[in-house]
């Protein structure tokens, strides 16, 4: 009982699953999940901190459907806060 509850509320949202989906099978892996990081940074700028919130959210399920990790250079970890 407690693991099927979990599994309810750690669940993604369908239309985070469904743009998720669309922008693997558009872009593979890699391209998804960065089209998905310039839609959250554009969001940031546009200060719609709950589309930034939406879109890190397809990050991780990208993350999730396909294994990929995003792994930056150790410069680019320096830089960024």
């Amino acid at each position: 009982m407690i693991r099927r509850l979990l599994a309810r509320l750690l669940r993604r949202p369908p239309e985070i699953r469904r743009e998720a989906t669309v922008l693997v099978t558009m872009h593979g892996a890699q391209g998804a999940w960065v089209a998905a990081r310039d839609k959250r940074r554009l969001a940031k700028v546009a200060d719609a901190e709950a589309d930034a919130h939406r879109w890190n959210a397809v990050m991780r399920e990208i993350e999730r459907q396909t294994g990929y990790q995003h792994q930056p250079d150790t410069a680019t970890r320096i830089l960024e806060p």
